[in-house]
């Protein structure tokens, strides 16, 4: 059971999602270390889902649908306001590419931390996910112990995946490739996170 549950956190690590935009987007405009501290960003928001579907808190979720129509819809403005930033960038001149990006904006590993740990904690689909997870593989007479194991099982899969893909994604060889296209790159990802935020936008309207 143990292997399934990991098995289960790597696919849905896999999965597209904002996550994996953020990820790659902070990687390669920013930074390798930048791209790791989002990813374990994104790791530390699971602790927060696995602490309130270990604690029965989902069930309050499904007997009050508008608490979470209410993240769904705070989750979707904030994937509006990372999607209207990428939106904004602007084609930078040549020749400030010989200056690295890491120098020219500086950004703190706090605020890349707190990038990844938003985009997760107020993503709704994650609150999902561990909601059917736990549902399917646990059972009224699962010791608690074991609950925090299967959570702990399914944040170490996703955090070693994000992390695994922040290194990747910023070798030397993308990051070139960025820098020529830069604007285009997170013009194309930010209006993927606003596609994320409409179709939640949608679900809450819709159901």
């Amino acid at each position: 059971m143990y292997v399934e549950i990991f098995l289960i956190g790597v696919l849905a690590a896999l999965s597209p999602g904002p996550d994996f935009v953020v990820v790659m987007k902070n990687s390669l405009g920013i930074g390798r270390k930048y791209g790791v501290v989002t990813a374990l960003g994104i790791a530390s928001a699971l602790i927060v889902h696995i602490t309130y579907t270990v604690l029965g808190f989902t069930i309050i979720l499904e007997k009050m649908p508008v608490v979470f129509h209410i993240m769904k819809l705070v989750g979707a403005a904030y994937l509006l306001w990372l999607g209207w930033q990428g939106i904004r960038s602007k084609a930078q001149s040549q020749n400030l590419y010989d200056v690295s990006v890491e120098q020219l904006l500086k950004p703190s590993m706090r605020q890349g931390f707190l990038e990844g740990f938003l985009c997760n904690v107020l993503n709704p689909k994650s609150a999902l996910f561990f909601l059917s997870v736990f549902s399917q593989f646990i059972g009224h007479n699962t010791p608690s112990w074991v609950h925090w194991i299967y959570g702990g099982e399914i944040m170490l899969a996703v955090s070693l995946w994000f992390i695994l893909l922040a290194v990747l994604i910023s070798n030397p060889y993308f990051k070139k490739i960025y820098q020529q296209y830069m604007h285009w790159f997170d013009r194309g990802l930010g209006v993927i996170l606003i596609t994320f935020a409409v179709a939640i936008g949608i679900t809450v309207f819709s159901s």
